[in-house]
């Protein structure tokens, strides 16, 4: 009994002396404090479950791409506008998870298309099934796909936005800026019916908290100065088991770990690559946001991105909008007052 007590005690004691640590190492860095009660006391929209809507047309479960089942999307094209502007969304989900109907993609959609555009939430293979860069492929293939198929589904195919989340927000930025000999060498559906090539082009990128620069988010979390014990934490919803002995998501979906790649095969994952080879002179416009509570991808990632883009294109066609309090994926993100902004984004560029 003696034994049981004193070993109680001793993990007691353990518990508290991490909890002091913790609260010490809080306390010392009062941004991290305040990041992370942000994110825990993050509010949450009210979404109605309901999938019905009677606005327009709905068309889902739409194959893009023959080669996988997971090559679908869903369309929702408003009867309130004649040949509405097309607005095509890419899903989050660190590369493993989620698909055409996540929540954030669902929060976009629900918008936009009440408010005059047609939406296309594109799903894709994920790591599990196909490495790099098979998601990229399958987001060009469904561009290409509703390029071609403006007049069946009657929307306006010469005027393309592109918007992603996290991992979503990367393969929507490779998707804008690689040109079109890049990463369009998967079939889409009706190709072989096609006079001419489609392009897969867009005019206005928007980018949430894209995870853009695979295999550099550590040292930028030190460079912000969040204790690493807090980002693990923070991620834990990434099921590390399927991972197969790789050392992250990015790896695991690359199939190699970023930190054994040469700056060659860096260079090629890297949307900053394509940004400096392809966009000068293109006109593209590009809105990019990030929350400063984001304790999953670095707001570096996105001012970074900025940066380049701003160099290439010029500082006049390109926004950032840092959404203060909200963290990765956050609701305050979708809320009408934020989305209203990037709807006047795209009224006035598309």
């Amino acid at each position: 009994m003696k034994k049981k007590r004193h070993a109680g005690r001793v993990i007691l004691i353990v518990v508290l002396c991490i909890l002091i640590l913790v609260g010490v190492i809080l306390a010392v860095n009062h941004s991290t404090t305040y990041i992370v009660f942000r994110n825990l006391t993050a509010k949450k929209i009210d979404m109605d479950e309901s999938t019905s809507w009677d606005g327009g047309e709905s068309y889902l479960g739409v194959q893009y791409s023959e080669v996988s089942d997971s090559d679908v999307l869903d369309l929702y094209v408003p009867s309130d506008v004649e040949n509405p502007k097309l607005f095509v969304l890419v899903h989050g989900g660190g590369f493993i998870s989620n698909d055409q109907q996540s929540r954030q993609a669902q929060l976009m959609y629900r918008y936009f298309r009440d408010h005059g555009y047609a939406c296309a939430t594109v799903n894709y293979r994920l790591a599990q099934e196909a490495a790099y860069p098979a998601a990229v492929q399958d987001v060009k293939a469904a561009v290409r796909y509703l390029r071609a198929h403006a007049d069946t589904y009657g929307y306006d195919a010469e005027h393309v936005a592109i918007w992603g989340e996290s991992a979503g927000g990367y393969l929507a930025v490779m998707a804008a800026v690689t040109n079109d000999e890049e990463f369009t060498d998967l079939p889409y559906v009706g190709e072989e019916e096609q006079e001419e090539n489609i392009s897969a082009s867009v005019d206005v990128l928007v980018d949430f908290y894209g995870c853009i620069e695979l295999g550099t988010m550590e040292d930028q979390w030190d460079e912000l100065g969040i204790p690493r014990f807090i980002i693990k934490i923070a991620n834990s919803w990434l099921d590390v088991d399927i991972l197969e002995g790789y050392e992250d998501v990015e790896s695991y979906w690359l199939r190699q770990n970023t930190s054994e790649m040469t700056e060659e095969e860096l260079a090629y994952c890297n949307p900053h690559t394509y940004v400096e080879e392809n966009l000068a002179d293109s006109g593209m416009k590009i809105w990019i946001a990030h929350g400063d509570c984001d304790i999953t991808v670095p707001i570096l990632q996105s001012q970074d991105l900025y940066e380049t883009a701003c160099r290439v294109l010029g500082e006049e066609n390109v926004t950032f909008h840092t959404v203060k309090d909200s963290g990765h994926a956050g609701d305050i993100m979708y809320t009408d007052e934020e989305l209203e902004k990037v709807k006047e984004f795209l009224d006035a560029n598309l």
